[in-house]
């Protein structure tokens, strides 16, 4: 049974490294590159791609709609306030959170993050990327799941591996309780 069956909200799918770079070959992401154009491009959907203040005003133009639950326009409200605030809780968490990239289809969205924290005692910070999914109607909530999973299997990696999990869990732990949305303390990537 899909994840979605049993509930169509916002989620945030983390990956690490190793994914990026994997992505990054298959597909023909150069150095300068941001992958969503490039993965969109690839499946042959037409999407809209934002830059920081569009993707804030389309997160927080979508809360309203008709389509969206009242406990999704909550959680829409606590993203644009967490994410693109800049008194915002969850800069007291991480080091640096950078927004990378949005894309908007018809039915969803996604936005891309970076979040990073310096380790004590080491030369390299924890780094992970995170993509939040936010779908607009019902026909989005399949329509995003789909095209998620078409990535991680033309990937032919996994997103997050039980290693990389458990390196980034003190970065992903502070992001899940200021921000507690679908897939913010968890791995949905094996759910989907």
């Amino acid at each position: 049974m899909s994840w979605f069956a049993l509930s169509c909200q916002p989620f945030v799918l983390y990956y690490g490294s190793d994914f990026f770079n994997k992505l990054r070959k298959v597909y023909g992401i150069g150095m300068l590159d941001r992958p969503l154009p490039k993965i969109f491009k690839r499946y042959g959907e037409r999407a809209n791609f934002l830059d920081r203040d569009q993707a804030a005003d389309l997160l927080s133009s979508v809360k309203g709609q008709g389509s969206i639950t009242v406990t999704n326009a909550q959680i829409m409200k606590n993203l644009f306030e967490a994410l693109f605030l800049p008194t915002a809780l969850i800069y007291s968490y991480f080091k640096k959170l950078s927004f990378s990239e949005a894309a908007e289809v018809d039915d969803f969205f996604v936005m891309e993050f970076m979040g990073s924290q310096s380790r004590p005692m080491k030369l390299t910070p924890l780094i992970v990327y995170m993509w939040f999914v936010v779908p607009k109607s019902e026909k989005g909530c399949e329509a995003s799941e789909n095209l998620m999973r078409r990535i991680r299997e033309d990937t032919g990696s996994v997103p997050m591996s039980p290693e990389e999990w458990q390196d980034l869990r003190p970065l992903i732990e502070k992001f899940s309780r200021a921000l507690p949305v679908n897939g913010s303390g968890e791995n949905l990537w094996e759910k989907i």
